[in-house]
Parts: structure tokens; C-alpha cells; sequence
């Protein structure tokens, strides 16, 4: 009976035109009263659309032609005149009736469109001021389900690779299973995004599977019966996974930040940790080999195995003292020590250094490409010489019986721009960037504090240090910054 109203009203009113178009014609001689029916059919396509547009329309015209066209009480028409006067009426109806059914459907889209923007504003507001992202995506499942067709609607976050359900109800372990797919894969299953609409795939239409949408920071569980939503639901869909979206970025986000506050905390406690450690063992172990140096002494009247053994102890006591001391260096440098920087020739700063390990490298053959003119560095020549020392140490170690180690500078865009290599096997590429890392080692009886107090010492100094393969083996290039010369007039 709903559905039928609007043409019983149409066939109603162009009843009751008719016969006011008849009462009117009997006393007045009024030219044109068939326009009433163009009112008629307006008013109906702009309340109910084309169909009773349509249907007053076609009432219309045979009332009129039966009651007011001569020969009058029959449908026949006596001239061409009379017919063309029928057809205008009943096409200036139709247009009229469509016209006015556009408007209305167009209006009906507008209000349907302004009631979901205001829908999801409202519901984006709320989410987005929740506290707790977990309530806010349960939120937009709850809005979700409510929409025509849509019988399911779970948010999933990716933690570590595994699917974590979030809103939306428990999931089985093979949907969690295929969202980790999606997720890993990049590819939805059963749906898509298009132009902002969620547009649904199935391969087989009597199926009611659930589609899987993956997201940046996880995925979105839509089951979508039979009887799928209209365009604006699917509309409202796309927009519910739009902000389903932001709101798990918004949790990844958090999350990596609390993950960060605990790295830092942890770096700080390990800093501190190492300093006070540092600083306390200085003293005894300066007093160890005080002693054992005392020991070897002549005067002490040991036996030669016995002061072999103390030699022995004598050096295993300095391997500890610098290990003391490179990890007090790495501590006052993660604290952001001033650094002492004046102009230095880098040739005397890699002289300074071979000399220093000049016992340790009389065995090898080294070459430097470093020219006496090359603009000066402005650094801290103690910080930059254990840069040095630490590299040339590090080679020396890696380089087969044998090998060469080379030393190189040059200058160039405000920056010098030093390398050493050796011989030797190439590092994996995979340890290139992990080699800087502290107390990362492949060395047996290696500390892992050499490579990460030279990548502290360069950024400090503004610079940057790499590790790269060469044809030869491993080479280490790091920039510092040149010294600031005057301008010369």
C-alpha cells in the first residue's frame, strides 16, 4: 500500500484537474487551463519522483483527451491540430515529471550525503578524542555493523608479525592467518578501496566470506551478506577504514615512542653504569701495574718463569686498562663532551699515529697518499688521533701475514674527506653498518669499542664515517671538517 499511494494520488489529482479544468471551461472562456496538469506532474516528481510523474503524465493526456478533445467522450482525435496539442502536453508532462524526479533524487543524495558526513564527523571527533585507541576502533566496528549488509567488521594491528585483534569480536586462527597475509603481502582479499567507496569482489556471489583489507599499521575484517550496502554505505565503509587507519597509526606511533622512552632510559642507565665502572676500576688497575712492574724489576730476585708469568699479567693488566679506557671515552662522549678543536695539519695527525703504533705495525708494509698542502682540519687532535689509532689498529689486525695498509686523504666542498684500508677479506654486507655499533665484535678477543668511539668522535666533529669492500679488502672513509682560513686580500 506504501509503495502504490503515490499513483493512486497521481491518478486522483489528475481527476480532480480535470474536473476543475471542466467546472472552470463551463462558465469562463479561459485559454491554456491544460497547464494545471503540468503542475500536477511537477508537484509529483518533486514529492515522489518519475514513477507518479510518469503516471499522472499518462493520466493526464487521456483525461484530457477524452474530455476536452473533439470528438469529446472518445480518445480519437479529429485534426492534426488537436494531436499536436496532445503530444506537447504529454511531452512538456514527461520532461516536467523527469526534471522534477532529478531534483528530488539529487536532493536526496545531498541530504544523505551531508546526514553521513555529519555521521562521521561525529564519530571521527569521538574517536580521534578517546584516550584509548582500542575504544575508538571499537567504536567505528560498531558504527560499521550498523550499516545495511554489513554483518562483520574487526580491526587487526600487526605487532611483530602476528595479527592482534583489536575491535570487532574474536577471530578465528585461519582469519588470522590470512590478514597476516594480506598484511605481509600487500594485497586485499575479497574487497578494495576505490575513490574512497570500499567496492566488494567475490568469486562466487552466494558466498558471504569475509574480505581483507590491509591498512599501513594492520588490517580491516569486512563481511558483507548477499545483499551488499547501497553506494553511500559502501561510501560510509570506505570512510569507517580511512579512520580505521589512522587510529592504528596512531597506536603504532605510541607505541614505538614508549618503545623509544625505554631505549633511552636503558642507553642512559647503561652510560651511567659504564662511567661509574670506569671511573672505579682506574685506580686499582693503575695500582695492579704499579705493582707488577715493580715485580719484574731486577731487584725483586724472582726466577725467569716467574717473571714471565708477571709479564704475562703485565699485559693482560693493559689490554684491561685500555678497555677501561675506551669504554670511560665512549661514555663521556654519548654525554656530549666539548670537544677541544683547533687547526691541525691531518699529515701530522696520521704521523702522530703511526708512530704511536709503530711497534705493532714494523711488520707491515703502510703507504700514505696524504699531501703536505692540503688545507688544515679544525679538531680535537687527541679525539681525531684515537680515530686514527683505532683504525690503522683495526686494519693491522684484519690484514693477512703479508698485507698492505694504505692511508689516503683529500679535501674538498669544506670537508676532508680520510680513508684506511687493507688487505684482507671483505666484511659481509650486512656488517657494514653494524660494525660502528657498540661492543659488536668478530674478533675473538675483540672489546667491539674501537669502531663505535670513531663513529662517535667523527658525528661529534660534524663528520661521517662508512664502512665499504673494496677490490683489496675493507676500507673505512670518514669526513671532518676544514679549518676556517681567512680570506686573503
Amino acid at each position: 500500500m506504501r509503495r502504490a499511494a503515490p499513483y493512486v494520488v497521481a491518478l486522483a489529482g489528475a481527476v480532480a484537474v480535470t474536473a476543475a479544468i471542466g467546472l472552470v471551461s463551463t462558465r469562463f472562456q479561459v485559454p491554456g487551463l491544460s497547464a494545471l496538469y503540468l503542475l500536477l506532474v511537477l508537484w509529483l516528481g518533486a514529492t515522489w519522483g518519475r514513477g507518479p510523474a510518469v503516471a499522472g503524465s499518462v493520466a493526464a493526456f487521456l483525461l484530457y483527451d477524452y474530455f476536452f478533445v473533439p470528438p469529446v467522450g472518445t480518445f480519437t482525435v479529429r485534426g492534426p491540430s488537436e494531436l499536436l496539442e496532445l503530444i506537447v502536453l504529454l511531452a512538456v508532462a514527461l520532461v516536467t515529471g523527469q526534471l522534477a524526479g532529478s531534483l528530488r533524487r539529487t536532493q536526496s543524495e545531498a541530504e544523505a550525503l551531508a546526514a553521513d558526513e555529519r555521521a562521521m564527523y561525529e564519530l571521527a571527533t569521538a574517536a580521534l578524542r578517546s584516550p584509548e585507541v582500542t575504544v575508538a576502533l571499537g567504536l567505528l566496528a560498531k558504527r560499521a555493523v550498523r550499516l545495511e549488509g554489513v554483518s562483520r567488521f574487526a580491526l587487526m594491528a600487526m605487532d611483530s608479525g602476528h595479527a592482534v585483534a583489536l575491535a570487532g569480536g574474536e577471530l578465528t586462527a585461519d582469519e588470522l592467518r590470512q590478514a597476516a597475509w594480506a598484511f605481509d603481502n600487500g594485497r586485499s582479499v575479497g574487497a578494495a578501496i576505490s575513490n574512497g567507496s570500499v567496492r566488494i569482489m567475490r568469486t562466487r556471489p552466494e558466498a558471504a566470506e569475509p574480505a581483507y583489507l590491509p591498512l599501513a599499521s594492520g588490517v580491516a575484517l569486512i563481511k558483507v551478506e548477499h545483499g551488499h550496502p547501497d553506494d553511500s554505505g559502501l561510501r560510509m565503509l570506505g570512510a569507517l577504514v580511512g579512520l580505521a587507519g589512522l587510529l592504528l597509526d596512531r597506536r603504532r606511533a605510541v607505541l614505538e615512542a614508549e618503545r623509544a622512552r625505554g631505549f633511552e632510559a636503558s642507553d642512559r642507565l647503561k652510560a651511567a653504569i659504564l662511567s661509574s665502572l670506569s671511573h672505579e676500576l682506574k685506580s686499582p688497575i693503575a695500582s695492579l701495574r704499579a705493582g707488577l712492574t715493580a715485580l719484574t724489576a731486577p731487584q725483586a730476585g724472582l726466577q725467569p718463569d716467574q717473571r714471565e708469568l708477571l709479564l704475562d699479567l703485565d699485559g693482560q693488566a693493559n689490554r684491561l686498562d685500555r678497555l677501561v679506557g675506551d669504554m670511560l671515552d665512549l661514555s663521556r662522549l654519548e654525554a656530549g663532551v666539548e670537544l677541544d678543536r683547533e687547526p691541525h695539519r691531518f699529515a701530522d695527525l696520521v704521523g702522530s699515529a703511526l708512530h704511536q703504533l709503530r711497534p705493532d705495525l714494523k711488520s707491515r708494509e703502510v703507504t700514505v697518499d696524504v699531501a703536505d698542502d692540503l688545507p688544515p682540519v679544525e679538531v680535537d687532535e687527541l679525539q681525531v688521533g684515537r680515530v686514527l689509532a683505532n683504525l690503522l689498529e683495526n686494519a693491522n689486525e684484519w690484514a693477512p701475514a703479508g698485507g698492505k695498509i694504505a692511508v689516503g686523504a683529500g679535501a674538498g666542498d669544506g670537508m676532508l674527506t680520510a680513508w684506511v684500508e687493507n688487505d684482507g677479506p671483505a666484511i659481509a654486507p650486512t656488517d657494514l653498518e653494524r660494525v660502528f655499533d657498540t661492543f659488536w665484535t668478530r674478533r675473538a678477543r675483540g672489546s667491539g669499542l674501537g669502531l663505535a668511539i670513531c663513529k662517535r668522535v667523527v658525528e661529534a666533529h660534524g663528520g661521517t664515517i662508512r664502512a665499504e669492500n673494496r677490490r683489496r679488502g675493507p676500507r673505512f672513509t670518514f669526513t671532518l671538517p676544514l679549518a676556517r682560513v681567512p680570506a686573503t686580500r
